[in-house]
């Protein structure tokens, strides 16, 4: 491939004020240079869009009239998208100078559909929010070194099983022809929905931690961002629960739900009794009542990718411990019952695994 041309950025902007300006400055900052920056402005009520137009002319705006989450305008910048490679990034993320090339160095010689950057918290203390992710049997990702340190985490490139949508680098053909993130989550689980949707179509996914991209954790969006201080959000509970059985009932195969059922019934045993304590109960049902209204719609979904798949579950996924948010659970004493329960379904993912479909 030639380098000019072949990227296009896409950046998904939501109320980004002066976030997204340093976004743009830092990919304005990459060699080689995007064939074109698109900006999909998701519905915002801040000025960010007149800002963008006055510092950055080049760029191109397409606005949504309703914000409907990040993967309908991740969707409408791929289409938009003339170059066959994408890079897809947040407002709120910021690539540092040279990651570009890095992520086309591994493109070119790996070939991947996906390549995704180390990402790392912003402002310091250096601390890496992720290398990439992997599968977690439960639904969800779990995030590679995710708190290391940054100078004692590994640097070599590896192959990965899920990753996080905060910056990506991908074949723009394969994800539109995959079918593009799926417009129901509205936010939360929609990344690791994609990813493991590719790999279970047969894509590789990779995370190149030479290149770096900064997530600015100052800010975030009002009842859905969490910074590991404060309350959690309930709403974000709910979605995250929600989206979480709606990719289990969707990607998993029969055998998978069969063998898996004892574990992910106690897991939602326990979510429901953390829900109640936190009075969150009615968010937790919420979420299972979604599953229902929208039943014929994951049935939809569910036969398409059982029929292209060509990936077995026991391939794609992981164990470990069960994946939660930095400082969701604060208590000394509920985070060591928490440790034995995740041990727990950890044995059985371990004794069971290779009855997996």
């Amino acid at each position: 491939m030639n380098e000019a041309g072949d990227v296009s950025a896409v950046v998904v902007n939501h109320n980004g004020g002066q976030r997204v300006l340093r976004c743009l400055h830092a990919l304005s900052d990459q060699e080689p240079r995007f064939a074109e920056i698109i900006v999909v402005d998701n519905a915002s009520v801040d000025d960010s869009a007149r800002s963008i137009a006055e510092s950055f002319p080049a760029v191109r705006i397409e606005r949504l009239s309703e914000n409907r989450g990040p993967s309908p305008a991740r969707n409408a910048g791929l289409r938009l998208a003339d170059s066959p490679l994408v890079l897809l990034i947040d407002d709120d993320v910021y690539l540092e100078r040279g990651g570009l090339a890095k992520l086309l160095d591994r493109f070119r010689s790996d070939g991947p559909a996906l390549v995704c950057p180390r990402v790392v918290y912003y402002p310091g203390p250096e601390i890496i929010q992720c290398d990439g992710a992997d599968a977690h049997f439960l639904g969800t990702m779990r995030l590679r070194h995710g708190e290391l340190p940054l100078a004692a985490a590994p640097q070599a490139a590896a192959e990965v099983g899920s990753a996080i949508s905060a910056c990506l680098l991908l074949q723009r053909e394969v994800a539109l022809e995959a079918g593009g993130f799926d417009e129901d989550y509205f936010i939360y689980v929609e990344d690791h929905e994609f990813a493991y949707r590719l790999r279970a179509l047969g894509h590789r996914i990779l995370c190149e931690p030479a290149a770096v991209a900064l997530h600015d954790r100052r800010s975030g969006v009002p009842g859905l961002s969490y910074r590991g201080e404060a309350a959690y959000p309930a709403r974000r509970f709910y979605l995250t629960t929600r989206n979480r059985l709606t990719t289990v009932l969707i990607h998993y195969r029969l055998r998978t739900l069969i063998v898996a059922l004892p574990a992910l019934a106690a897991h939602e045993l326990a979510a429901s009794v953390i829900a109640l304590a936190r009075g969150w109960l009615r968010h937790w049902l919420r979420a299972w009542v979604w599953q229902f209204k929208t039943r014929k719609a994951i049935a939809r979904k569910r036969s398409r990718i059982q029929t292209l798949r060509v990936v077995r579950d026991r391939s794609l996924l992981s164990g470990g411990p069960i994946p939660m948010a930095p400082g969701f659970i604060r208590s000394p004493v509920l985070r060591g019952l928490a440790a034995f329960f995740s041990a727990g379904l950890n044995g059985y993912w371990r004794l069971t695994r290779r009855l997996i479909g």
